[in-house]
Formats: C-alpha cells, sequence, structure tokens
C-alpha cells in the first residue's frame, strides 16, 4: 500500500484503481492482500507492427494459489517514450481453459457460502479464442485497430440509462452474461423510492487491438461509470450499507440525500472481422467495478 511504489510499476487507469483501493483500505483500517502472479503467457507484437508510441504487450498469467482456475488475469503493458520504463495500465480477467469434464469419482458440486451483503453472479463467459501468431511467436495487431476500437463508445452507450429503462437487446452485440443479463440486472436496481441513473464513457490509453485466429479482433476497453442515486421527495434518503466502499469513500454516516461514485472498469470484447456483426463481451468487470470516488449531499 505505498503509493510511490505502485507508480513505479502502474499507470495510467490501472494506477488510478490501485490508488482508489489504498485509500478505502486506509479509511476503514483495513490492509490489502498480497497477490503473487505465475505461469506468465506474454503476447508481443513484433517491433515492425508496433511502430511508434505508446508501445505495447500484455501478459496472460495466474494468481498464484489459484493455478488450477479456469480463467487468467490480463495485464497491458505500455512504454510512453523510447528507453522509458514499462509499466502496467489495465488489467482484466479472460476464461481461458475448457471445462473439464467431471469424472464418475469427482465429489458432487455443493452450495456455495457468500459473504453477507454480496451479490454473487454466477455467469458461463465464452472463452478467450485463440490468438493469431507470426512464425516468430509475436502476435499480430489489427491493421483495422482504430476503427474497431469505436465498440468502447458503443459498449458505453449501450449501459447508459436510468434503471429499469436499459434495453436487453442491441443488434452492436450478442446477448449473454456480460450484455443482456447486465442490463437485467442492473434493471432489478429500480426502486420507487430512489431515482438512479447510469452512465458510461471510455478512459485512458487506447489499448492495442489483436488479430485472432479465427479473423476476428480482440479488443480491451478501459470505461469510467457514474452512478447517481438519490432519495425521492422532499425527505427521500439513500442508505448505503455499513463499511461498503462507498460509505467509506463518502465519510460519516450511512444516510444521505444524494450521492455519486465515479467507478473504473475494463471490457474485453471480440469484434468479428464482418462489418455490422455484433460483438461479443468476453470478460468485464461491470458487476464489480472498482470506485474510484464518491460524493454525496446530507
Amino acid at each position: 500500500m505505498d503509493d510511490a511504489a505502485q507508480g513505479q510499476v502502474q499507470t495510467g487507469v490501472l494506477l488510478k484503481e490501485s490508488l482508489a483501493a489504498y485509500r478505502v483500505h486506509r479509511k476503514a483500517g483495513t490492509k490489502d492482500e498480497v497477490a503473487h502472479l505465475v505461469r506468465p503467457k506474454f503476447l508481443i507484437p513484433s517491433e515492425k507492427a508496433d511502430a511508434g508510441f505508446p508501445r505495447f504487450f500484455a501478459v496472460l498469467s495466474k494468481w498464484k494459489g489459484q493455478e488450477k482456475d479456469r480463467s487468467s488475469q490480463l495485464f497491458y503493458f505500455a512504454q510512453t517514450q523510447p528507453g522509458g520504463p514499462w509499466k502496467a495500465t489495465a488489467s482484466i480477467w479472460a476464461l481461458t481453459e475448457p471445462l473439464k469434464k467431471p469424472s464418475a469419482t469427482d465429489p458432487a458440486p455443493g452450495p456455495t457460502s457468500t459473504e453477507k451483503g454480496r451479490t454473487i453472479v454466477r455467469m458461463k463467459p465464452k472463452q478467450l479464442p485463440a490468438l493469431r501468431r507470426n512464425p516468430d511467436d509475436t502476435v499480430q495487431l489489427s491493421p483495422t485497430g482504430s476503427a474497431e476500437r469505436s465498440v468502447c463508445g458503443a459498449f458505453a452507450d449501450y449501459l447508459t440509462f436510468d434503471p429499469p429503462q436499459g434495453k436487453l437487446a442491441d443488434r452492436r452485440f450478442a446477448r449473454g452474461p456480460m450484455t443482456s443479463d447486465l442490463v437485467k440486472f442492473f434493471n432489478g436496481w429500480a426502486d420507487p423510492e430512489l431515482e438512479r441513473s447510469l452512465s458510461y464513457r471510455p478512459a485512458g490509453t487506447a489499448l492495442p487491438v489483436l488479430r485472432l485466429d479465427s479473423g476476428s479482433s480482440l479488443v480491451a476497453c478501459t470505461l469510467q461509470q457514474t452512478h447517481r442515486v438519490a432519495g425521492v421527495g422532499a425527505s427521500g434518503t439513500v442508505v448505503f450499507e455499513k463499511d461498503s466502499d462507498t460509505q467509506i469513500m463518502l465519510g460519516g454516516g450511512p444516510e444521505w440525500r444524494e450521492a455519486t461514485s465515479i467507478s473504473s472498469m475494463t471490457v474485453l470484447l471480440e469484434v468479428p472481422a464482418k462489418a455490422g456483426a455484433a460483438a461479443t463481451v468476453l470478460s468485464c468487470d461491470c458487476y464489480d467495478p472498482t470506485l474510484l470516488s464518491a460524493t454525496g449531499v446530507r
């Protein structure tokens, strides 16, 4: 939880997320957990393809102690000037291994315990498709990456609404756990005693667009979420759960007239080569974005 040390290895959106998490820990009097990454698989474009600055590479890794988990952590690293340091600028999970078929001797799955006050969302995301590699094992960048990054703004637009007015279907995106199911989840927040709005916008450095074996492209987006909630009427209030990140960031008691929270999240999308075809959201921390700040009115 050393801000200066974190700034030596992270930059951009990822650094903002880490420093915000540190602030919450300090206000709550808690400590961050030590975690280590193992089994790296590097995704490095050729120097010729990655001309100019900022330059990027990415890496898929496992969290130590969770090596058998089907997901991996995907980090994007950036170098902003010749000879400058490489720093992690964005991170998102990705499903990288297929489901293991259970054997007759495997124990039957039991109920999952949940932490009080937490919502557990179960989903079946699509596995990360294979990346197209060159003979020297470097990954290929999409020659149309600038145009394909427009999907970031489209996804921000799709998620911007006042619950319960979110539209589940959108021809720009395939239905699934991080599109139609996510909108349904947010629509469930609607409450006649509260006014609530969600808005999103692309944030941070434009990340590299990688080519997949199928000819589609892998686009990573960092989005900023603004969530406003207010009590209805002259005496209406909003009550936040005690010791929640929002309540801690606001300071003071749990009851407010209105509050606005700013959060950060990263999204990983598969964009088909065919123009107009629906993009698939492969992973997203949309259900649990990282809180950056919160302001309120009593």
